[in-house]
């Protein structure tokens, strides 16, 4: 397997909240979730130390040997929540969380999980197939259904909750809310993990389909995707308001890896 990856900050005034670490059997990807103040998280670390740290032990411990993804994950998150320390209050309704992709190879099978709205795409040589968790942006609209705004505090109040959505917080029960799968390595041809800052340029800009993704990934690789992908965002905010793709910030924490099966590469 062959990885490559980049990560670039969306605000140079801000640390990277994304995190991304690779072997040639594991990839980690998380994406830190920026909390509506940040002055009022309950944590003295922030969002970006939240992000490494969880995605560093995650990392050790996928690598370790067999156990389940989402038991590594659920030991990752209860281990970070304990490396918090006296001085933060990892209950707190908007302490720092993050989403989760994983990717590992073992004995012949390439396995997955998703938490949340990072994504992972998995190409055969036909139709790749996506897999990210929208649980988020149902909450969102279900709250619009029954005439409820959904503000930010409104739908964080859902966050971790049966009928709302998951991510890597405080609760390593979280881990067993992911989506996992797997498939048979030797059909695989390019694997995609990616943070959502990362796959605007498809589902939020209309740029082609993960068809068209995944092979200009494989010609340019994650660095030139990036600058494609800011290249567009700034695009769409010289539009007229009413004409935005987006009215969230600019630029996103952007963080992709790609995989290549070896024979194929």
């Amino acid at each position: 397997m062959q990885v490559t990856f980049a990560t670039v900050a969306g605000d140079p005034a801000i640390p990277n909240e994304d995190f991304v670490v690779a072997s040639p059997d594991v990839v980690v990807v998380v994406d830190g979730v920026t909390p509506l103040d940040r002055s009022d998280t309950g944590c003295r670390h922030g969002v970006a130390w939240y992000a490494r740290t969880l995605g560093t032990r995650l990392f050790s411990l996928a690598g370790k040997g067999s156990d389940p993804l989402t038991d590594c994950l659920a030991a990752a998150i209860a281990e970070t929540r304990n490396a918090h320390g006296g001085g933060c209050d990892p209950a707190h309704p908007d302490s720092p969380a993050a989403t989760v992709a994983v990717v590992r190879l073992r004995e012949g099978t390439l396995e997955h999980l998703v938490l949340s709205d990072a994504a992972i795409v998995v190409d055969t040589g036909g139709e790749p197939r996506l897999i990210t968790d929208n649980r988020a942006g149902q909450v969102g609209r279900r709250l619009r259904a029954d005439g409820i705004r959904p503000t930010g505090p409104v739908v964080r109040a859902r966050r971790n909750q049966h009928g709302g959505y998951w991510v890597a917080a405080e609760r390593p029960e979280s881990a067993y809310e992911a989506l996992t799968g797997e498939s048979a390595l030797s059909g695989v041809r390019t694997v995609v993990a990616a943070t959502d800052g990362a796959t605007r340029l498809v589902d939020t800009f209309g740029w082609g389909d993960w068809r068209d993704a995944v092979e200009a990934l494989r010609a340019g690789g994650p660095d030139a995707w990036i600058a494609q992908t800011r290249a567009a965002e700034r695009a769409d905010a010289g539009q007229p308001a009413g004409q935005r793709r987006t009215t969230a910030k600019v630029h996103d924490d952007a963080t992709l890896a790609l995989l290549r099966v070896h024979g194929d590469v």
